[in-house]
């Protein structure tokens, strides 16, 4: 710096860096889990932490907790925003963002759907077996925007969130407590047709 009182001000003009994440990062075996287990009541979590995240690497105005709780809708604007930062990075992921998108609303709305509308008298098996498969299938869909957001915060394995913690445990035993009640309802009523 300048000592002399004359000369003009100095200001440092570099941009400041930040080690905040622009994407939640989770392990895809940390991701599985808890979508699976809790039913994916995680998804509300997951897009409204991408969402903050997002918020705060951009200083925009958005409403992370809607997003998160209203995240069928706001599905591919996520997927788009993660496609642009990896082409801002001059970086390519395997991946169809809108296509992935459009799926997983699509499948997400069957599934609540269809879930209120199959006769549950006539085909009860798959009736109560339906949700459950469903949540398979839809984390699945999910676990690949996931692996494109790992990918784009340069950290593949999700090793920055890869450790379970006590609230996550929390969280998946009762999802399992569930999934545990849910499957013995099944199994009775494939075994015992009184029930149905």
């Amino acid at each position: 710096m300048n000592e002399s009182i004359y000369a003009p001000p100095e200001a440092d003009v570099t941009a400041p860096t930040t080690d905040q994440p622009r994407y939640y990062v989770v392990s895809p075996t940390k991701f599985m889990l808890l979508s699976v287990l809790t039913l994916t009541l995680y998804f509300v979590y997951w897009f409204y932490k991408n969402w903050k995240l997002i918020k705060d690497a951009d200083k925009e105005d958005t409403w992370p907790p809607v997003r998160g709780f209203f995240y069928i809708f706001f599905t591919h604007s996520l997927f788009s925003d993660v496609q642009s930062s990896l082409e801002g990075q001059q970086r390519s992921f395997g991946w169809n963002p809108t296509m992935l998108a459009t799926l997983f609303v699509i499948l997400t709305v069957v599934l609540n759907v269809g879930d209120r509308v199959l006769p549950i008298e006539s085909i009860p098996v798959l009736a109560m077996a339906m949700p459950f498969v469903g949540t398979i299938i839809v984390s699945a869909l999910l676990l690949q925007a996931q692996k494109a957001i790992n990918f784009a915060a340069a950290d593949v394995g999700g090793a920055g969130n890869a450790k379970l913690t006590a609230i996550n445990w929390v969280w998946m035993l009762l999802g399992g407590a569930l999934w545990l009640l849910a499957l013995i309802g099944i199994f009775a009523v494939a075994t015992d047709p009184t029930l149905s």
